[in-house]
């Protein structure tokens, strides 16, 4: 048995094998919280007119004629978080993540009329959206729709506590409204490869705008009950009691803070183990020391000599008994023996200046004092024999552990989580997150130090402190002549509910809202409803298409029309709109602003099709073999029979490209992946299944789309998959 040292430590937690990531810790399901997202008084126009000036952004002097009024993109954003009780700060993250615009210096004037990406699909934007004042008038508008909607797990698919598949083939379970109103809006997970959706607004929100502002690792002390609290997982663990939090920490570790500053994070698991305890189950007599967030299982009678136990000893080991749910989710570490080495960790040096830290029978040197101080306190090390320290195995130095709060050589800040290293991108941020105090004498970290880490996003939080001066002037009383008109009619859209598909003749009705935000009431019989077709004077679907309003609509009230339609007889896709006007005091008939809203309505051939079962799965590994695939999919017409052999099933990519999955040993040809093989023929209310392969062999680790179509060759007829011509899945390749 090798010689060890035996001795009683101040046991301190360090973080032995950081887990890589390039982002804060991201958890799709809580991405952000109900009061942050519905938090409309939390920002300023100063406040967001000196951030966008601050990043030199486009956004800083862009401006738009609202209503007669113009105004700066910040006094937009304002009066609209306030108009809907929706947080400016949301407002500015989707203006980052859609188009990037807080950090563009210059952008195009498509960029801007599509800022929040509100209502653009598959590279299709619709016109009654375009312009910045209505790309965020509608993002901070649907919020609240998204809220009272999506309480029926139907109306969205999306809902507080349901499971659901993203659009890139993910299975998310929103913990609160926010989030779920995330992925209404982009129905993404996203990711650092392929789309970014949601992953990407979460690296927005966290760098500039959330309100949980403290990271992974950071170690926090109610100011008013004196409790400790730990970050994790972008939530918040209680240490059970002061004598938990101390017996691994320093009382100033803590930063303080208010309760109002903890009630943005969800409370998780409590603390109750300090680190190096020993601990079991009741179901197993296995013992574990948790070390660092891994447990480490003792093999073998002899294997509590290596924690400094002896079977002599007079006092009885009890191990702290925890359950087997907490114990499953700790990652496993190596296991403990008798000939392990300090499987605790112990700081030793020699007559030299050098401190190590060993354990596992692993030395890794400890660069400079920061992380002497930020990891251990400054703890004494155990002097030893130079060549004791020798005959340890070499490891990476040491690292400064998540939470550690430290500044360069070049006086730059940097808090570390996640096992990165993220800058605090000025001082006045660093005080107003950390105190004054906590930054007035940060610990010196060298270059050689920080390098052992990789960054990663920085912190640039905007400072929500800055109020409005009472004497605030509007851009617009600046602009000196301008003569301004404000309109006195002015609607907004509240819903439209119209049939996506009909059948030729068929008849149905529709409901379209609008709430009137203008400075007049608008009477019965002077305001109607006109639809019209795309780029046509009338509607397909209706003769008389003016339709006037029947009940009067006064200020902030809904005017409603209820609308019966009829299908043309022959199948086609029209863009209807639907369009708000109001009679002047002329008795002329003009559009109102804000009166525009549009819909695809798909009258479709009666041959048509059902996709009722099918195994495409969500992911593929770019080195597995040809996936077999199975389609099954239900002849819906009232009258046509497929003819089996002539029913061709194809696939294409996106933008009618080939799709990368063609298996030449396999499909049909380079579009027909196959044809119905059950029966000769499928007749009306009959299932054909269909079955080919998917080849991921050599395609490139992304995000794809499977746009699948159907035709009858023999009749030269397009089969209608469920009511659209084209049938749409995403699947990603893995590597």
């Amino acid at each position: 048995m090798k010689q060890k040292l035996i001795i009683t430590l101040l046991v301190f937690s360090i973080l032995f094998a950081p887990t890589a990531t390039k982002a804060r810790f991201y958890d799709p399901n809580d991405i952000i919280t109900d009061a942050e997202l519905f938090d409309s008084g939390v920002l300023s126009r100063t406040a967001i007119q000196r951030f966008l000036e601050s990043k030199n952004s486009v956004l800083k002097s862009t401006t738009a004629i609202v209503n007669g009024v113009p105004k700066l993109v910040s006094e937009m954003i304002y009066e609209i978080g306030k108009a809907y009780g929706i947080s400016q700060k949301f407002l500015l993250a989707k203006l980052q993540q859609e188009q990037g615009l807080i950090e563009k210096s210059t952008a195009s004037e498509t960029k801007l009329d599509w800022a929040t990406g509100y209502s653009c699909f598959s590279g299709r934007c619709n016109e009654k959206y375009r312009g910045i004042y209505k790309q965020l008038d509608a993002a901070a508008d649907t919020q609240r729709i998204y809220a009272e909607k999506s309480k029926s797990s139907s109306y969205f698919g999306y809902q507080i506590g349901q499971e659901t598949k993203t659009s890139d083939g993910f299975i998310v379970k929103p913990e609160n409204q926010a989030t779920t109103n995330l992925y209404i809006y982009t129905p993404y997970k996203g990711s650092l490869t392929g789309i970014g959706g949601n992953f990407f607004f979460s690296r927005v929100w966290n760098q500039y705008f959330t309100e949980r502002i403290y990271p992974d690792g950071t170690l926090l002390k109610d100011s008013a009950t004196g409790e400790y609290w730990k970050i994790e997982k972008n939530k918040r663990r209680k240490f059970a009691s002061s004598a938990v939090y101390l017996a691994d920490h320093a009382e100033q570790e803590a930063i303080v803070v208010s309760s109002e500053r903890l009630v943005y994070y969800d409370i998780s698991e409590p603390i109750t183990i300090t680190n190096n305890a020993l601990v079991k189950t009741d179901s197993s007599g296995a013992m574990y020391l948790i070390s660092d967030s891994l447990k480490h299982r003792l093999i073998g009678d002899t294997a509590l000599a290596s924690l400094g136990f002896y079977l002599a000893d007079t006092g009885p080991i009890t191990p702290i008994l925890i359950s087997k749910a907490e114990l499953d989710e700790l990652e496993e570490g190596e296991p403990i023996t008798e000939e392990s080495i300090y499987p605790k960790g112990i700081l030793v040096k020699s007559d030299s200046p050098a401190i190590y830290y060993v354990k596992h029978g692993i030395k890794r040197l400890l660069l400079d004092e920061a992380v002497w101080f930020e990891n251990f306190n400054g703890q004494e090390p155990v002097h030893v024999l130079q060549s004791v320290i020798n005959s340890y195995a070499n490891g990476d130095p040491l690292a400064l552990r998540d939470g550690a709060l430290v500044k360069s050589s070049d006086n730059k800040i940097y808090i570390f989580s996640n096992g990165k290293k993220k800058r605090i991108m000025s001082e006045d941020i660093a005080k107003r997150v950390y105190g004054i105090s906590s930054i007035s004498d940060l610990p010196l970290a060298s270059d050689a130090l920080l390098e052992l880490t990789d960054s990663g996003d920085p912190i640039e939080y905007i400072d929500d402190t800055i109020r409005d001066p009472a004497n605030y002037v509007s851009y617009a009383s600046r602009q000196q002549g301008t003569a301004v008109y404000k309109n006195p009619y002015f609607a907004l859209f509240d819903i439209l509910d119209a049939p996506k598909i009909m059948l030729p003749g068929a008849d149905a009705k529709v409901t379209v809202r609008f709430r009137n935000r203008g400075d007049v009431s608008w009477p019965a019989g002077q305001i109607y409803l006109k639809l019209i077709d795309e780029d046509h004077p009338t509607s397909s679907f209706i003769g008389e298409n003016r339709i006037p309003l029947d009940t009067t609509a006064t200020y902030n009230r809904l005017a409603i029309f209820e609308v019966p339609i009829k299908a043309p007889l022959s199948p086609q896709k029209i863009k209807q709109w639907f369009m708000l006007e109001y009679t002047d005091e002329n008795g002329d008939i003009l559009e109102m602003p804000g009166g525009m809203v549009n819909q695809y309505i798909n009258v479709i051939s009666e041959v048509s099709g059902e996709i009722i079962e099918h195994n495409i799965p969500v992911a593929l590994k770019n080195t597995y073999k040809p996936r077999q695939i199975t389609i099954k999919i239900k002849n819906t017409s009232k009258s046509a029979v497929w003819t089996s052999r002539r029913a061709a099933l194809k696939l294409k990519g996106g933008d009618d490209t080939e799709s990368v999955f063609y298996d030449k040993h396999d499909w049909i040809d380079k579009e027909i992946v196959g044809v119905p093989i059950n029966d000769s023929y499928i007749s009306p209310g009959e299932i054909g299944e269909i079955k080919f392969t998917l080849d991921p062999r050599n395609v490139r680790a992304a995000t794809y789309k499977l746009v699948f179509s159907m035709e009858l060759k023999d009749k030269k007829e397009k089969v209608y998959l469920n009511g659209a011509e084209e049938w749409e899945l995403l699947i990603r390749v893995d590597k």
